[in-house]
């Protein structure tokens, strides 16, 4: 129980680096990029964020999960997404790292029109390869689970030892006309609920070795992604506190579209 509880931690704090990294750079965009390019990496940002659950494999499949979060908050073009058709999201991380490096392509685009400098592009690029780091952490962790005859021992032990001590205990009774009902009773219910406890943490420790199943004390992988989308688009959407006094001047990234066009 103490191994699954502190991987559990472990796992928990990975998704939350994950939450923590793509506001980073959603504010950082909203304030250095422009609205057009800002809005475009927040996009890469969250489609990697929920591209990389459905890469473990469990109950958040690319059809009710990410399907769903694209359609609703058009994540990724019908053109983005014919370019990554190749890959299989549901079968590891391929396409949350493809995502990533598009997040770094568009940071590199901010650069070289000079809306951003060398120390603020390594900003972005070092928030989002954190955010790459974490997510690759919750795979390392679903990748390599408890050994196996390590959760084989603890079941052959309990099978073994309760029986045995529910054995000595009603020997310790006694019998015949040395029993007695009240330690008799007594010793009913500390075999219950050693019983119980014995089961109880080998069955707690089991269920805790995937927090990204669909028990209902897993963790809520639902809820991380509803709160980032919705924090970042308050991020996008906002202007700062007072109107811009200063006069206004022609985007750099418009000047750097109409040489590439």
């Amino acid at each position: 129980v103490n191994q699954t509880n502190e991987r559990f931690l472990i796992m928990y704090r990975f998704s939350k680096s994950c939450n923590g990294r793509t506001q980073d750079v959603a504010g950082l965009a909203s304030v250095l990029f422009p609205p057009e390019l800002g809005r475009q990496i927040v996009r890469h940002m969250n489609a990697a964020h929920i591209a990389g659950y459905v890469g473990l494999g469990g109950p958040y499949s690319k059809r009710h999960f990410f399907d769903h979060y694209n359609k609703k908050h058009n994540l990724l073009t019908p053109a983005e997404m014919d370019s990554i058709a190749h890959l299989d999201m549901e079968s590891g991380s391929d396409i949350m790292k493809e995502l990533v490096t598009w997040c770094q392509h568009d940071v590199g685009i901010a650069r070289r029109a000079g809306i951003i400098d060398s120390h603020e592009a390594k900003d972005f690029h070092d928030r989002i390869l954190t955010f790459r780091t974490s997510m690759d952490g919750i795979y390392d962790y679903c990748d390599q689970p408890p050994h196996f005859f390590y959760i084989h021992f603890l079941c052959l032990l309990s099978a073994f030892y309760l029986p045995l001590f529910a054995i000595d205990n009603a020997y310790s009774a006694g019998w015949g006309d040395n029993s007695d009902w009240g330690i008799e009773v007594l010793n009913g219910v500390i075999v219950l609920l050693q019983s119980v406890f014995v089961i109880g943490l080998r069955l707690l420790g089991q269920k805790m070795v995937d927090p990204y199943g669909d028990d209902p004390e897993d963790l809520s992988v639902i809820s991380y992604v509803e709160k980032i989308i919705h924090i970042t688009e308050i991020m996008l959407t906002s202007r700062g506190s007072h109107i811009n006094p200063l006069p206004h001047k022609p985007s750099t990234f418009d000047a750097y579209k109409s040489t590439r066009s």
